[in-house]
C-alpha cells in the first residue's frame, strides 16, 4: 500500500487515502474539506439513525463513511468496492471510526455471478468492469455478484438508500436487481455522466421498473422530478429515484416535490399564493447582511425613479423560495420564477447587480452552467470597465460572502465575492484547472476578502505542480 494520511471530512469522520496531490480524492478533501457534490450534503439529511444503505462503488468510503455517520449504530451499511487496494484504505477508514456497522464486499455488482477483470485507473474514482477481451493495462480479476443474490445473502429486509456509483455498469446492476428493487423500496441515488457523456437512457431503464427520477435542487435542499426532455446542467452527475411509496414518504418529510404538485410556471401567481408577501420584501431579507447596510440609501434611490419593478420582483421571488412556512412547491416555483426572470433582466440590460445575482439563484437552482457563464460575463465586464456600479439591490455571490463584513471596501468585496465563486462553479476542483488557476486565485487574495478553502487551493496547486 501507498503512503497514506488519515484525514477529516464532515463533522470529523476520519478517511485514510493515499498521502498524493495527484489523486482526485485526497487533493479535494484537503481543498475543501468534503467532497464536491452536493448530493452528498443532500442525503446525509435524509437518512435517518437505525435506517439501511448500500453504497455499490464505495471508491475511499466517503460516501459510505458518511451514510454510516447519518445511520448511527443502530443502522447499518453494506459497502462494494472491487479494488483491492482501494478497498483496503477503507477498511482502514472504517477501523479508524471504530465502527461495527458497516459491511465492506469486496465484489463488484453486474448482471451475473462469477468474475471479471477490473481495469484500474490512476484515479480510483474511474476503475471500471471491462467485457470479455478489452482489458488493456492494469487490470486484476474481481469476483461479480448482483444485488438479488447479495439480497438473499445478507437477508435484506429493508434498506432506504442506495448508490451506484459502477462506471457504466448501472444498466447491468438494474438488470441483476430485478427482485430486489421490485420487492424493496429504496431512494436511489445514480451517476447519471461518465466524463462528457450523459446516460439518459438509465432515466428510462429506472422507470420500466417502476422508478421516477428526480435532481436535486441545491439551494433548497430538494427533489423535483427530472424531465429529459428540459436541457441538463452541464455540470449535473447524479439523479435519484424511487417508486411512489418512497416518493410520499419523502414529500412528507420535506425533501422532494412529487410530480401532481408540481406548480406551473406562472410568475405572478406565485406572488398571489404567497401569504403576507410584499413587494418590498426584499429589503426585507437584505438589510440584515453588512453589505447591503452600506448600500441601501443609494439602492433606494434607485428603486425610487421606478427603474428596477422586475428587479425587485426577482429579489423578492428569492425571499419567497427560502420561506420554510410555505409550501415545497411554491418555494421551487418562486426560485424558478425568479431564475427566468433575471435571466430576462441579464438579456435586456447585463448590469453586475443582475449578473451576480443571476449567478446566485442558478447556482442554488442547480443551473451552474448558467451562473458560470454570468460570472464569467460579469468577470469580462470588470476587466472591460474597470468600475463597478452598484447602484441596483443585488445578492451577495454566495452565503459565505454574505456574512462578510466589507468594512468600507465594498468594490473588493464584490470582486473578490465574483472572483471566488466562478473559481468555486467553473471547475469541481482546482485539480481540473491547473495552472490556469493560480492567477485568479492570487487575485482573490489581493482582495483581501479570500475565504480560508481559497488560501488552501492557492498552497495546493502551487505544491502540486512544484512551483
Amino acid at each position: 500500500m501507498s503512503a497514506k494520511i488519515t484525514l477529516r471530512f464532515a463533522d470529523g469522520i476520519a478517511v485514510v487515502v493515499p498521502d498524493s496531490l495527484n489523486l482526485i480524492t485526497p487533493y479535494v478533501l484537503k481543498e475543501q474539506g468534503d467532497w464536491f457534490e452536493d448530493e452528498i450534503k443532500f442525503v446525509r439529511q435524509v437518512l435517518r439513525p437505525g435506517e439501511t444503505a448500500i453504497d455499490i462503488g464505495a471508491n475511499y468510503g466517503l460516501f459510505t463513511l458518511s451514510l454510516a455517520q447519518s445511520v448511527g449504530g443502530e443502522g447499518k451499511v453494506w459497502a462494494f468496492e472491487p479494488a483491492s487496494s482501494t478497498a483496503a484504505f477503507l477498511a482502514e477508514s472504517i477501523a479508524a471510526n471504530q465502527w461495527r456497522h458497516i459491511t465492506l464486499d469486496q465484489r463488484a455488482l453486474s448482471d451475473r455471478q462469477g468474475t471479471a477483470r477490473l481495469s484500474l485507473n490512476t484515479h480510483a474514482e474511474l476503475n471500471e468492469i471491462v467485457r470479455e477481451g478489452g482489458a488493456t493495462g492494469s487490470f486484476e480479476t474481481v469476483g461479480l455478484t448482483t444485488l438479488d443474490a447479495a439480497m438473499a445473502e445478507y437477508g435484506w429486509q429493508s434498506i432506504d438508500f442506495l448508490k451506484i456509483d459502477a462506471e457504466g455498469e448501472e444498466a447491468a446492476i438494474i438488470k441483476g436487481g430485478k427482485d430486489f428493487f421490485s420487492t424493496l423500496s429504496p431512494l436511489v441515488q445514480y451517476e447519471v455522466r461518465a466524463v462528457t457523456q450523459l446516460h439518459v437512457e438509465l432515466v428510462h431503464a429506472f422507470k420500466t421498473i417502476g422508478y421516477e427520477s428526480y435532481r436535486l435542487v441545491p439551494g433548497l435542499d430538494l427533489l423535483v422530478p427530472f424531465v429529459p426532455e428540459d436541457p441538463v446542467d452541464g455540470f449535473l452527475l447524479n439523479l435519484f429515484c424511487c417508486k411512489p411509496d418512497r416518493a410520499h414518504s419523502l414529500a412528507e418529510q420535506g425533501h422532494l416535490i412529487l410530480a401532481k404538485n408540481m406548480r406551473p410556471r406562472e410568475e405572478p401567481a406565485i406572488l398571489a399564493r404567497l401569504n403576507d408577501l410584499q413587494p418590498g420584501q426584499w429589503e426585507q431579507a437584505l438589510i440584515r447582511f453588512a453589505y447591503s447596510q452600506q448600500l441601501l440609501d443609494h439602492w433606494k434611490q434607485t428603486v425610487s425613479q421606478g427603474q428596477s419593478g422586475d428587479l425587485e420582483t426577482a429579489l423578492t421571488l428569492h425571499s419567497a423560495a427560502h420561506r420554510t412556512d410555505c409550501p415545497l412547491a411554491d418555494r421551487y416555483q418562486a426560485l424558478q420564477a425568479c431564475m427566468e426572470l433575471l435571466t430576462t433582466l441579464c438579456q435586456q440590460r447585463a448590469t453586475p447587480s443582475r449578473l451576480i445575482t443571476l449567478a446566485r439563484v442558478a447556482r442554488e437552482f442547480g443551473a451552474r452552467t448558467v451562473a458560470v457563464s454570468a460570472l464569467n460575463a460579469l468577470i469580462k465586464y470588470l476587466q472591460a470597465t474597470r468600475q463597478v456600479d452598484l447602484g441596483e439591490p443585488f445578492l451577495a455571490a454566495s452565503k459565505y460572502f454574505e456574512t462578510l463584513d466589507p468594512r468600507g471596501s465594498i468594490i473588493e468585496w464584490f470582486i473578490g465575492s465574483v472572483l471566488e465563486e466562478f473559481e468555486r462553479a467553473s471547475a469541481y476542483s482546482s485539480f481540473y484547472t491547473g495552472t490556469s488557476a493560480i492567477p485568479r486565485l492570487e487575485n482573490i487574495q489581493r482582495t483581501g476578502f479570500g475565504s480560508p478553502e481559497m488560501a488552501r487551493r492557492l498552497e495546493l496547486v502551487k505544491k502540486k505542480l512544484a512551483l
